[in-house]
């Protein structure tokens, strides 16, 4: 391979014609000039016509050789960026302005003389910096206040120069008892000038989330000492209801259907099921909410709703000791029961 710095600036040849108004004598060629030797060319007249050939032979050769040439040096120059492959120079020199565009990898040891713009971050060991100047102005700044590598390690240490001399000048109180001392005598100092001044939380105007400080933890109230009366307004969420009596009962759920899903049908959020539609439907099976759920299906439609009762005593089945079944008509109703065992009775 040739050295690079044996790269001459200027080429020492130069064309043998350009194209334009015909004129020969200064190598420029028309049209017609042009298609005549491409033609020729193309024929293949330099190697078939014998007279041409007797004199032309030795630069044919020299020519076709450097045609690989320059072939291989297209290859060369180009490979790099056309293709993965990676090409090796092994000394570039360069005097002039060198750009280079892309990701560029260097390996081994690098030296730059003279003045060395970055533009952008860059990463050394993987580190991105994005500001080397503000942080050599830092560390030149740090320089000149001549602190040691030594006071930078009492920095870091609990026992140290700076340690000892933050207890000397605080006493007893650094101390963990003297830092805990002065805690106490200021929450107490805090509580006073509460009391003082009269402070209190008024519950009749809270203006923020009223939570206990864990889940399932605190009471409001005692079994002595009850709150009266309870306004909520929204859902109430609570995994167990002891009450002594109902000012109201309970309002029934009821929801109506003109289809059923499934003939299983899902009531455990019922307390009424109204079924309306002019096609018979058929129930097969009820899932409850609780032992002693009751439940009362009632026909509104023409269509004929179709109850299958079973004396096997299985879960979620309606129970009829000879497995008869029930047909509800329209305007007609059933009330139904659930037992412990999820079977479901009809009670009227």
């Amino acid at each position: 391979m040739a050295d690079v710095r044996n790269f001459k600036p200027r080429l020492s040849s130069s064309r043998l014609f350009s194209k334009g108004s015909k004129d020969l004598d200064s190598g420029v060629v028309d049209d017609s000039v042009f298609n005549r030797m491409t033609s020729s060319f193309e024929e293949k007249k330099f190697l078939t016509d014998e007279v041409q050939f007797e004199y032309s032979a030795p630069l044919i050769y020299q020519l076709d050789l450097l045609k690989e040439d320059i072939d291989d040096i297209h290859s060369h120059l180009s490979e790099s960026k056309f293709t993965s492959k990676v090409q090796k120079f092994p000394v570039v020199d360069v005097t002039e302005e060198f750009f280079v565009s892309g990701l560029t990898q260097l390996k081994g040891n690098t030296r730059i003389d003279g003045f060395t713009d970055i533009r952008g971050a860059f990463k050394v060991n993987g580190t991105e910096i994005s500001d080397l100047k503000k942080s050599l102005d830092y560390a030149r700044a740090l320089e000149a206040t001549g602190v040691t590598s030594t006071e930078f390690d009492y920095l870091d240490g609990v026992t140290s120069n700076i340690q000892t001399q933050i207890n000397n000048a605080g006493g007893s109180s650094f101390t963990a008892a003297g830092i805990s001392g002065s805690f106490t005598s200021l929450s107490a100092s805090i509580a006073t000038d509460i009391n003082n001044a009269g402070g209190s939380v008024d519950f009749e105007k809270v203006d923020s989330t009223l939570a206990p400080d864990g889940d399932d933890t605190r009471d409001l109230g005692f079994g002595n000492r009850q709150w009266r009366n309870l306004y909520l307004d929204g859902t109430a969420n609570i995994d167990s209801l002891s009450a002594d009596s109902f000012a109201k009962p309970p309002a029934p759920v009821v929801t109506t259907a003109a289809t059923l899903k499934s003939s299983i049908v899902n009531v455990t959020l019922l307390h009424t099921l109204v079924l309306n539609s002019s096609n018979a439907l058929s129930i097969t099976g009820l899932i409850p909410a609780h032992s002693g759920q009751e439940l009362t299906i009632m026909n509104i439609g023409s269509g004929a709703v179709t109850i299958t009762r079973t004396s096997n005593l299985a879960v979620r089945t309606i129970y009829h000791r000879k497995g008869a079944s029930l047909t509800i008509n329209q305007h007609e109703a059933y009330k139904f029961v659930c037992n412990p065992n999820q079977v479901w009775y009809q009670i009227s």
